[in-house]
């Protein structure tokens, strides 16, 4: 056995009810599931690091329940092979009607008399967070606001797990573990308080985010791979791990932007959504289960968060004013005017590497102290607050990376055959002789009122060609939450698919965003589907539009979806970080 298999091991055997600081936060005899686990384990490492500022990162309080609980839960529900086989909202409702053990609501109980900050409910899974599959996004994370009484507290906390519960057996979980010949899971729970502080009626961390140890999707040659990156946003992580805008930073040139320096390009690529929970929607709502997470744009409420920061904003937001010139950032301390094409607030953070380099310099340590405790490049979750200097972590994991196949038949191809050219974000990997490539028109889909009509027709399509590979091109940022920016489509509606190019068409406003760190990435990685990012005009980049508009193909269940029959084959070498589609 190598070094590196052996600190594998430790850290796959390490048992968290075995340590006294971990054990009186942990109910049940099994297992934690991954994310529980993994997350104690990263904790143990920084405190015990030897590293004055990385012992000083902390956890949120939270309480940990094995997976045994949940294994008795299933169990004891009546006829629960029929209600897997039925719709999924008779499962929940069963899920949710079934009573848990009483102890678990006595632990939640204790747990929430001291504790009124806003909390989360987490999977922790048994499958999750191993080293070959990540489940990222598979089951579910529900946030409380958890105001009322502490009866009603504990009721919705409780209700909560139960729904964490049933979502083993959802359509999207079973399609994950049917794809990868896994069986059935079973499913470890964490109530943890949430990371940030109220701040008036919204509660949310000033940043949350996402790091790696390595950066396997370069978007400039001017980094490495081992340098690590993180990409983090406003408010809540969450924003982090969707295909939304977030800052992306290499750890040792943080400066440097993915996007470029334009003014305009810079806004495009910026976060004006964050997310919180809303005092608001839960003293609004008359609802058994009120929504508290709030979806808002920093300039409809800049009047409620500018007072919390002042001087400070300017390290993360900017006031962009728009000109014949291309417009230009400015100090947003005067807010947003009521033009929003004239005007408009988003979070660049220009300011924040040159005022805070401890950060990066602090998050390359924690994920190199990581990386070597766990034997495998690490993943990790965050909140950070600048003010003072406070890391949180709220998760740590191996970091999943296929290992691809290195393309050093590059220069070999004919350049007359290529029909895509990318020269970012690219692993090494290859495919050939793929019968089949699907295109969603940028123009159709631009004109087009039914986004996620479109989104399900691509699903259709999948469903057709079951058993034959094929390459999706589409505009924007495939799977997006919001379609505007890209085809929302489910990442299990792409299951044949081989390679994802995303199209960026800038006068369309259609961009692929280079959201490396994603629930959709981590798909792509364990997956092995490769992924090109090519900017329509950009140098070294390729789309041979007129070779889409002049071939025939085969219209989809969507006018806008085209069918393309062939040979085409993909080439990708993250070392030179240039990909292409050609045609055999």
């Amino acid at each position: 056995m190598t070094e590196r298999e052996r600190v594998i091991e430790r850290y796959f055997g390490w048992n968290p009810k075995d340590d006294p600081d971990f054990s009186p936060m942990i109910l049940g005899d099994s297992s934690i599931g991954g994310k529980g686990r993994s997350l104690l384990f990263g904790i143990k490492v920084l405190k015990e690091s030897g590293d004055p500022e990385l012992s000083e990162t902390t956890i949120p309080p939270a309480i940990f329940l094995g997976s045994d609980i949940f294994d008795w839960f299933v169990a004891s529900i009546p006829n629960l092979d029929a209600l897997r086989a039925g719709p999924s909202e008779e499962l929940e409702r069963a899920f949710l009607e079934h009573p848990l053990p009483q102890e678990v609501t006595d632990m939640v109980r204790s747990f929430l008399t001291d504790m009124t900050d806003p909390v989360v409910v987490r999977s922790s899974s048994i499958q999750e967070d191993s080293l070959k599959y990540s489940f990222a996004g598979k089951y579910l994370s529900d946030f409380l606001g958890n105001f009322g009484s502490l009866d009603y507290r504990t009721w919705a906390v409780c209700r909560e797990i139960r729904r964490v519960y049933s979502r083993v057996y959802f359509p999207k979980a079973i399609a994950y573990r049917s794809r990868h010949g896994i069986g059935d899971d079973s499913m470890g729970i964490i109530v943890m308080r949430l990371s940030g502080h109220w701040r008036g009626d919204f509660f949310y961390p000033t940043i949350g985010g996402v790091g790696f140890s390595r950066n396997y999707r370069r978007w400039t040659n001017r980094v490495s791979m081992e340098d690590g990156v993180v990409r983090f946003v406003f408010g809540l992580g969450t924003m982090s791990t969707k295909r939304e805008y977030a800052r992306t930073c290499s750890l040792t040139n943080p400066f440097l932007r993915p996007e470029g320096q334009d003014p305009y390009t810079v806004l495009r690529h910026s976060q004006e959504r964050f997310q919180a929970i809303s005092r608001r929607l839960f003293e609004g709502s008359s609802d058994e289960r009120p929504d508290t997470l709030a979806t808002m744009n920093i300039n409809d409420v800049w009047n409620d968060v500018f007072p919390w920061y002042r001087e400070e904003m300017g390290q993360y937001a900017q006031l962009y004013r728009g000109d014949e010139g291309g417009g230009y950032f400015a100090s947003p301390n005067m807010g947003p005017s009521a033009d929003r094409s004239i005007s408009r607030i988003c979070f660049t953070f220009e300011e924040f590497p040159r005022r805070h380099r401890r950060f990066f310099e602090r998050m390359k340590r924690t994920l190199s102290v990581l990386e070597e405790a766990m034997g495998v490049p690490a993943d990790v979750e965050f909140s950070y607050e600048p003010k003072d200097g406070h890391l949180q972590l709220i998760q740590a994991r191996p970091l999943w990376a296929g290992s691809g196949i290195s393309s050093s038949t590059l220069d070999a191809i004919d350049p007359g055959k290529i029909i895509l050219k990318a020269d970012r974000m690219v692993t090494n990997g290859s495919f050939r002789h793929i019968p089949n490539l699907v295109y969603v028109d940028h123009r159709l889909y631009g004109s087009s009122d039914d986004f996620h009509e479109i989104a399900r027709a691509v699903g259709t399509v999948n469903d057709r060609l079951k058993g034959e590979r094929f390459i999706f091109v589409a505009p924007g940022r495939i799977g997006s939450s919001n379609p505007a920016l890209g085809v929302p489509v489910q990442y299990n509606e792409l299951s044949n698919c081989c390679c994802m190019v995303e199209v960026g068409i800038p006068k369309m406003g259609y961009m692929p965003e280079l959201s490396y760190g994603t629930h959709f990435f981590s798909d792509l990685e364990v997956d092995g589907v490769l992924y090109m990012p090519v900017f329509e005009g950009y140098q070294d980049n390729l789309y041979r539009q007129s070779w889409f508009d002049e071939s025939p193909y085969e219209v989809g269940p969507h006018k806008a979806i085209r069918i393309y029959r062939g040979c085409f084959s993909v080439y990708t070498s993250g070392e030179r970080n240039t990909g292409v589609v050609m045609l055999e």
